[in-house]
């Protein structure tokens, strides 16, 4: 079962702080994500020259610390298109 209390102090957290734990690549396409908007994995895979491995490790990193989203890519509903998750919410 998940610990609640856990969940809430992850989700509460500044990006950075969240961030800290995190591997150089899941920092480098945050950074790329926070810059840029928006990417496919693909996308990110060309812009950062991570291997499609690297990037979908760091993407999972990213999502299980709540500090990027996975939505479908209009354009090709078998790709996901990733972002940032804004804090302000």
């Amino acid at each position: 079962m998940i610990d609640p209390v856990c969940c809430m102090e992850t989700a509460y957290q500044d990006p950075g702080t969240r961030l800290e734990s995190l591997t150089p690549s899941a920092k480098f396409v945050y950074t790329v994500l926070d810059y840029e908007g928006a990417l496919t994995q693909k996308a990110l895979a060309e812009r950062t020259r991570l291997s499609q491995r690297s990037v979908r490790s760091a993407l999972a990193d990213l999502a299980d610390a709540d500090l990027v989203e996975e939505r479908v890519y209009p354009q090709d509903a078998r790709q996901r298109l990733y972002t940032v998750i804004d804090g302000d919410d």
